[in-house]
């Protein structure tokens, strides 16, 4: 709830399964974020999704941008070394998020190309619910640096 306050323009909305209009959305919504804040991390979270550690969680037409989180466990009150807890917090589209999408993986043996950390497991998990549930929800894939080309498969 808090990390979509990050990218919406700074209001912290309480989240339901209910619909609502987007004048209720506003009616309940508080200012938690700055909005230079929310446009700067906006910005951060896209280029983490298109060149840092969420590329592999990008998905072709939805702009999928987000933030990794890799964290050694604690054991018995000590950092292990070889066991992580790790975390990825995305939204989608970035050029004007709509959704946000967290996943969490504790102790992972291994993710992507062998790695344990939340780019080859968190991340990877992001792509594929996004890439399921981003039709699902309405969300048009847009192609090109104007969302004018259609990708299409012959």
């Amino acid at each position: 709830m808090q990390a979509a306050s990050l990218i919406n323009g700074g209001n912290l909305i309480s989240p339901t399964f209910l619909p609502r209009s987007r004048d209720e959305a506003k009616s309940i919504a508080r200012t938690v974020v700055k909005e230079k804040t929310s446009a700067d991390m906006r910005y951060l979270f896209n280029w983490n999704g298109t060149k840092g550690s969420g590329r592999n969680a990008q998905v072709a037409g939805f702009n999928v941008g987000g933030k990794t989180g890799t964290a050694d466990k604690v054991i018995n009150g000590r950092y292990a070394s070889d066991i992580n807890f790790n975390a990825f917090v995305a939204g989608f589209p970035m050029d004007k998020p709509k959704y946000i999408v967290l996943t969490i993986v504790d102790a992972p043996r291994t993710g992507e190309n062998g790695g344990r950390t939340a780019a080859s497991t968190a991340a990877p998990m992001i792509k594929e619910i996004i890439s399921r549930a981003g039709a699902l929800l309405g969300v048009q894939p847009q192609f090109g640096k104007d969302g004018s080309f259609i990708l299409a498969d012959y």
